[in-house]
């Protein structure tokens, strides 16, 4: 395995990227559907509870003493039900990537080149994700700081050109459905991509300063919910609730209404490119985290052999993960909470508990006399 090693900021900006990912253009319409005009509420409360989670996260990353989550359940466990366990856990990844991999596909071939086939689209993003995940983390690293720049300027650019159509009668009344729906469509957002960053526990160990990457984890997440929160918003004050519950992409919608002194139009490429870089990141986090976790699981040395076998198996699930896009949302929104739930928070706690017991122990060896 690789010794590549990252810095927090570098950390930081990759839990941005992971944030925003492919959220950025699905999150706003079941919000919008369930919560209304109250969408931005909705997605504040879950902002706080990913916060809470992200600390979760930390102290057990703290607890793993610079092992991976997939080596720590195994120390912790043992070989036999430490490894049941990790089963689920990358297993959930991989699903997990293969899904993002078809929200990729479904974008491209329904808004921008919808007479190139689904297949091909996923193999040709792939490519550049398996040679991310080929050039290890370091590289990855490395490139978010590149593209972190370019992703806030896009969103800056965004926002201040569509800010003369904002309409704040859109976000009236406030609460007018009563606080329940909101509460209950929090669990959206909760479920993806907050639950989801549980990813980050095979990243966390190659993180270099163990003093800040608390406070990295904490920003990113806070920053990347932010971004979630202001395009939620964006939606909800220009297109209103309902025209943003009724488009598969409202965001990008939102995109193709900015007019700048009325000659500079058609600037939705705009959102695709921030949507692009975003969940290319979120792509090749996953897909490193994944082949790395199953080579661990394996005990091989090195993750590379696994890249191209299993990005094959990935472009096929991701084709007969759902038939279409209208069965995704019905996924999404029924099925994928408790799904995220399972993996992202009973899962790591159930090894949070042994990592206790076991540190408790070890100290209390340590303690005894000779």
């Amino acid at each position: 395995m690789d010794n590549q090693t990252i810095s927090p900021r570098q950390f930081m900006f990759l839990v941005i990227l992971f944030s925003v990912g492919s959220s950025i253009l699905i999150v706003p319409t079941p919000l919008a559907a369930n919560a209304k005009q109250d969408a931005w509420i909705s997605i504040s409360i879950s902002v706080a509870i990913g916060l809470l989670l992200v600390v979760l996260y930390n102290h057990i990353a703290t607890l793993m003493k610079g092992q991976t989550f997939v080596q720590a359940t195994i120390a912790v466990f043992g070989n036999w039900f430490g490894r049941v366990l990790l089963f689920f856990y990358l297993s959930f990844l991989y699903i997990l990537a293969s899904l993002v991999l078809r929200n990729i596909g479904d974008f491209m071939t329904t808004q921008i080149i919808p007479e190139t086939p689904l297949q091909f689209t996923h193999i040709l993003f792939l490519i550049v994700v398996i040679w991310g995940a080929y050039l290890g983390l370091e590289a990855i690293g490395r490139s978010s700081e590149m593209f972190m720049p370019w992703v806030v300027l896009l969103v800056f650019f965004f926002t201040i050109t569509l800010s003369p159509q904002i309409k704040m009668e859109n976000l009236q009344p406030v609460l007018g459905n009563g606080i329940v729906p909101v509460v209950d469509t929090s669990t959206f957002v909760i479920g993806t991509p907050l639950l989801e960053m549980v990813t980050f526990l095979m990243i966390i160990p190659y993180v270099k300063d163990g003093k800040t990457k608390k406070r990295a984890w904490i920003l990113g997440t806070f920053i990347g919910g932010a971004i979630l929160t202001l395009i939620t918003l964006l939606c909800i004050l220009i297109l209103g609730s309902d025209l943003t519950a009724l488009n598969t992409y409202p965001s990008y919608k939102l995109a193709q209404k900015i007019n700048i002194a009325g000659f500079l139009e058609g600037l939705e490429i705009i959102i695709a490119i921030i949507w692009m870089i975003t969940i290319f990141f979120k792509m090749v986090v996953l897909y490193y985290s994944t082949t790395v976790g199953i080579a661990q699981f394996l005990t091989m040395e090195d993750h590379r052999p696994l890249l191209l076998p299993l990005g094959m198996g990935m472009v096929v699930l991701s084709i007969i993960a759902y038939p279409d896009v209208a069965y995704f949302e019905t996924f999404i929104n029924e099925t994928w909470f408790p799904f995220a739930i399972t993996h992202g928070l009973i899962i790591p706690l159930i090894v949070w508990i042994g990592l206790l017991f076991k540190s408790k122990k070890q100290n209390k060896t340590q303690q005894e006399p000779s």
